[in-house]
């Protein structure tokens, strides 16, 4: 069943973290589901405390969940794989917050018509507040199609805040290619020559997750680039900055180079971007929200001589 793992994006928003605000669990009181059992809920928003359901990494995070409680101790959570729902046990040892899913959660609002949940981030029995930033918004069915009378689809759409921040981060990465965040729609290479071979590399299986992470896709797009005819064989691993033109920009290897050849082999990758991949390829940049801009994407460029 292919859930985002809503603890994941922490590893993206707080790189740059260097302390924490850990608080004890509380002990309100256990929530219950009774009231609201075999309602069936759609995810509508999810978001972080500020509001926007993307960080300044470009990640973004998507409503996608189908639920209903069936009891106080499960919940029912539609895969779309599998095309039916699948039962998830309930546990309520840390009082106020509850589990299921591989997820922690503490109820904010719940009725026959909303539900407001609150993704929280545990260490050991120790509620790490800083990293539980993100929120959960459900409607139900029925409040979606007699109350607010529109389709789902629109309400899942990124709001009006989201489309002002992303154009403002555009404007940013546009400016400045240290600022350039992960496109939503990833870079496009196609080559417009017989010598050169492009193939994006889909990301390989999540261990943890059992299949496939979408957002690998967009937040870490990886090209193998096959050349024939080259001037000599060669292999190369690198990242590029794309700007906003389609430009390639040398960012760094992929892999450790000896300080005393860092020098050299630069000189040689961006030699092959100005030679071959500038002259070869038809470069889109990426974009996010329809604003192209500035993302970083890693090549495998192989020669053949």
């Amino acid at each position: 069943m292919k859930f985002f793992p809503i603890i994941l994006f922490l590893v993206l928003s707080f790189t740059f973290s260097s302390c924490h605000y850990l608080s004890t669990i509380n002990e309100d009181p256990v929530p219950t589901f009774t009231a609201i059992k075999g309602i069936k809920y759609t995810e509508v928003r999810r978001s972080f405390q500020n509001g926007l359901s993307f960080n300044e990494q470009g990640f973004q995070l998507e409503p996608e969940w189908n639920i209903y409680f069936n009891a106080d101790d499960s919940v029912r959570i539609f895969s779309p794989e599998k095309q039916q729902y699948m039962t998830y046990r309930i546990f309520h040892s840390h009082k106020a917050l509850f589990q299921f899913a591989r997820e922690w959660f503490r109820v904010k609002h719940v009725s026959k018509d909303s539900i407001l949940l609150q993704v929280m981030a545990l260490e050991s029995r120790v509620v790490n507040e800083d990293q539980s930033t993100i929120y959960m918004k459900l409607y139900s069915d029925d409040y979606i199609k007699n109350v607010l009378k529109m389709e789902a689809t629109k309400l899942k759409a990124p709001s009006r805040e989201d489309t002002l921040f992303i154009k403002y981060r555009a404007i940013q990465a546009n400016s400045n290619l240290d600022s350039a965040f992960a496109a939503r729609n990833p870079v496009v290479l196609n080559s417009r020559s017989k010598i050169t071979r492009v193939e994006k590399i889909k990301p390989g299986l999540d261990p943890y997750l059992g299949h496939v992470n979408r957002s690998e896709e967009y937040l870490y797009p990886e090209y193998r680039i096959n050349i024939d005819k080259a001037y000599q064989d060669f292999q190369y691993s690198f990242s590029v900055v794309v700007d906003h033109n389609g430009r390639m920009h040398f960012k760094d290897f992929l892999v450790a180079v000896e300080p005393e050849f860092l020098e050299t082999k630069t000189k040689v990758a961006k030699g092959i971007i100005d030679i071959y991949l500038r002259n070869t390829l038809d470069i889109k940049p990426g974009n996010t929200l329809g604003f192209p801009h500035s993302s970083l994407i890693n090549l495998h460029v192989i020669g053949i001589k």
